[in-house]
């Protein structure tokens, strides 16, 4: 059975596969999207005829059940509650999802030479866990929101970083590389969800978009019910 630290060196080891994923940082603001580039970002789910709708209006639905619902993210839904997130997906606190689909998580774990049932193991808990709150963010962010934020602070207490190239837009970090967001704005009662098509590593070193709190953080307050 491998251990946590045997994970994090594998998956330091991902480093260079998932910085292919890159998109080159520059200091200029990449958010101004024009309305017809939003509408391409939001139709991007249907040109790859993937159906992430809730069989119900998703309003009615929280985060947790859109996710356990959906067979596109049953990794997910099965990591969530192993780490013991079910609750706080499923609650009323309005919240942000990136969610990885399965083949996101599967690439992973080809990569880690592992199955789903290998790494959700009781000491790898709060790996998992780290990893699952680095996807998920303070507040209800809409696609206009996302890609109006140079950075966005997750619940892992790190920022990931928002790069806009033109119409498509990636989430991540300079460290482990950017994902793909790949269909938008499935809302939920509790937030909202947005769907990439890998899974973000949180960055181990300082100045990967942590330099200082000042920005994004205003939703953590706000949202409590």
């Amino acid at each position: 059975m491998r251990g946590i630290v045997m994970l994090l060196r594998t998956i330091t080891m991902l480093t260079l596969g998932l910085s292919l994923l890159l998109v080159g940082c520059n200091e200029a603001t990449n958010s101004d999207l024009s309305n017809e580039e939003l509408s391409q970002l939001n139709e991007t789910s249907q040109a790859n005829g993937l159906e992430y709708k809730a069989k119900k209006n998703s309003n009615s639905s929280t985060i947790l059940e859109i996710a356990a619902n959906n067979e596109d993210f049953s990794i997910l839904a099965q990591a969530v509650i192993f780490a013991n997130l079910d609750k706080a997906l499923d609650g009323k606190r309005q919240l942000t999802v990136f969610a990885p689909t399965n083949d996101a998580f599967e690439a992973l774990l080809s990569e880690l030479g592992l199955t789903a049932e290998e790494l959700l193991v009781e000491e790898n808990k709060n790996l998992v866990k780290s990893i699952l709150l680095y996807h998920v963010a303070p507040g209800n962010r809409p696609a206009e929101d996302v890609v109006d934020s140079d950075k966005i602070r997750t619940l892992s207490k790190k920022f990931i970083g928002v790069e806009v190239d033109d119409g498509s837009v990636q989430v991540g970090n300079n460290e482990n590389g950017f994902v793909n967001v790949i269909a938008t704005d499935i809302m939920a009662s509790n937030g909202v969800v947005h769907v990439i098509d890998g899974v973000m590593l949180p960055s181990t070193s300082k100045g990967d978009y942590d330099d200082d709190d000042e920005e994004d953080d205003d939703d953590d307050s706000e949202d409590d019910d």
